[in-house]
């Protein structure tokens, strides 16, 4: 691919992110869009009251929801787990820190 062709995705995308703001839940949602098309080494987070609770690693996987729901949901260890709620952060596992003392690895 032609680096200017390159240079013009990238461009393309910083935009449409800037144009969707930065809650968040949009947050949440490129990043699973992002997560779908590479299948990456993720963390997800559930807090409760600003305090992380619970955390999942997932190696080579994506996060997934459904449209109109509050929900998201991935598979951890031969199950589906599946959170609702907004206080969940989804972030990629390279550029994030552990929040809580035994997070649950998910292979």
């Amino acid at each position: 691919m032609p680096k200017l062709t390159k240079l013009f995705l990238v461009i393309s995308c910083f935009i449409v992110i800037l144009l969707n703001g930065c809650t968040p839940n949009k947050e949440n949602n490129w990043t699973h869009k992002f997560s779908r098309i590479f299948r990456d080494d993720y963390r997800v987070t559930l807090y409760s009251g600003g305090k992380a609770v619970r955390e999942w690693q997932l190696k080579h996987s994506n996060v997934n929801y459904e449209k109109n729901d509050d929900g998201w949901f991935f598979s951890c260890q031969k199950h589906l787990v599946v959170i609702r709620g907004e206080e969940i952060v989804i972030e990629p596992l390279a550029y994030s820190q552990q929040q809580v003392e035994n997070p649950i690895i998910c292979n």
